[in-house]
């Protein structure tokens, strides 16, 4: 129970004991929590301090909110690093989801001047799209719009084809593996938060208007050719990226600071005016 000797917060207790009910299991996705009154009647505190808990956990991605109707459990956000590339399929099975890939569509087209500046030949020549839709135990995620040059985009389309008809797991990185020309060695992303159009929508299962989480990739060859331009549109509920930086800046002007003041008592001291 809650305890206001404690030195940690009240609301603080209240938000870890909610998240380990939601840990071990007591509380399921789509569970609704009990109102900020029950909450203040059982554990006699009050209504800020439960609205404090609440919106930790909601920050935490562990419940959302529903205007009129109450607080539910969250379903638990897939989590990727971003310092490595991990693969789709491998993601979701590390939270024991079953990871699955439908192919949606692929066509050969003129590039326009954005996508033959992006992937780097000539204007207007043939350029592969091809879109993929990840899903987890059966529930759309993600939808990938990658584009190729032709030379490449024709085996990746081909692939594609075949690993889907295989009903097999994958993503385009994954195809990179079965040839044997192509080795990506580099990509640059840029993240965005986003919304879902009509289409989108409609592929991801949603509402027009639904949070996205939209990444944005060029993967380069060893050479430093680029050969996939690739949006991705994440489900924003689904989704959490993190990652791990040292902190060098932090350290370098520690190090500045100890160095300054050392200077400043070794030269003795400062003359008065």
């Amino acid at each position: 129970m809650l305890s206001p000797e404690k030195s940690t917060p009240l609301y603080l207790q209240l938000k870890e004991l909610i998240k380990k009910e939601i840990q071990n299991g007591n509380l399921q996705p789509n569970d609704r929590l009990p109102s900020e009154k029950e909450m203040c009647d059982t554990y006699k505190v009050s209504r800020i301090t439960v609205r404090q808990a609440l919106a930790e956990l909601v920050n935490e991605g562990l419940v959302y909110r529903i205007h009129g109707k109450g607080t539910f459990v969250a379903n638990p956000r897939l989590e990727q690093e971003l310092v490595k590339v991990t693969p789709f399929a491998e993601t979701l099975r590390r939270k024991g989801i079953k990871p699955s890939t439908k192919y949606l569509k692929s066509q050969i087209i003129p590039a326009d001047f954005n996508l033959a500046t992006l992937l780097a030949i000539p204007l207007e020549a043939n350029i592969v799209h091809l879109r993929l839709l990840g899903l987890g135990d059966n529930e759309p995620l993600v939808v990938y719009n990658s584009y190729f040059p032709e030379y490449i985009g024709i085996k990746m389309m081909e692939l594609a084809q075949q690993k889907a008809k295989r009903k097999q797991s994958f993503s385009t990185y994954d195809l990179y593996n079965e040839i044997s020309h192509v080795t990506p060695s580099m990509l640059t992303q840029s993240f965005e938060a986003t919304v879902a159009d009509k289409k989108t929508a409609k592929i991801l299962e949603v509402n027009p208007g639904h949070p996205l989480l939209q990444i944005t990739t060029v993967v380069y060859t060893v050479e430093g050719h680029p050969v996939e331009y690739r949006i991705a549109a994440y489900r924003g509920e689904k989704y959490r990226f993190h990652i791990t930086r040292p902190a060098q800046h932090f350290g370098t002007h520690k190090n500045s600071s100890a160095k300054l003041h050392a200077r400043l008592n070794s030269a003795g001291p400062t003359p008065s005016h």
